[in-house]
């Protein structure tokens, strides 16, 4: 009876060390940055022009990568705990910075000659910094789940039901980030359905 206890044990462990794997591995990939990354370069991919890519490297260059640049700097003084920023207060900075480089990004945007679906990119970018850090005063949101939101939604706008299976990603992120502690069930429904109603009148508004 005892070898079979330890034997069920084993296996309930094993079962919870895959799945925090498991929830990890979406959660990085899943990660605000990369699915960033991933829209801009849907746009590219959909535009399929030269000028397009490098609008697209511009927008990835100036508000994901310098933005995350300024967090692992925060991360390596020991500013902030985590690349993810879990504590609340820690993504203030952050946060702010973010906005200050969607703000930027957006008025070259729009002053140049770049492509309209990218301008609606930089305008989604700008709106959800600014939301985002007045909630983040007093609430923490997932941004996991706003962007993959985001993506999700111009997937099946570009793509069309070949942007369906992507869908999925939504909850599945939900869940790594609610399995990983990082956030409750309603803050994942709240970032998912931020992310939905900020790209659905950009999505009108730039057609």
């Amino acid at each position: 009876m005892t070898i079979r206890v330890e034997e069920v044990d084993v296996e309930v462990t094993s079962v919870q060390d895959w799945l925090s794997s498991l929830a990890y591995w979406v959660s990085q990939i899943g990660s605000p940055p990369l699915t960033g990354a991933a829209a801009a370069a849907l746009i590219g991919y959909v535009l399929a022009t030269n000028s397009a890519w490098q609008w697209a490297g511009f927008y990835v260059l100036s508000t994901i990568l310098l933005p995350c640049a300024y967090i692992i700097w925060l991360v390596r003084s020991g500013q902030v705990s985590d690349f993810h920023l879990p504590i609340r207060e820690e993504r203030i900075r952050p946060l702010l910075f973010s906005l200050a480089t969607a703000l930027v990004a957006w008025g070259i945007f729009h002053h140049a000659a770049a492509p309209s679906p990218l301008k609606m990119l930089a305008s989604i970018n700008g709106i959800q910094a600014i939301i985002f850090f007045f909630i983040t005063i007093r609430w923490k949101i997932s941004l996991h789940c706003a962007a993959a939101a985001i993506l999700a939604q111009l997937a099946l706008v570009f793509l069309g039901i070949f942007a369906l299976p992507l869908t999925v990603s939504v909850p599945l992120i939900a869940w790594s980030r609610v399995y990983l502690r990082r956030h409750t069930l309603a803050q994942t429904v709240a970032g998912a359905c931020l992310g939905v109603a900020i790209v659905t009148p950009a999505l009108f508004l730039y057609a």
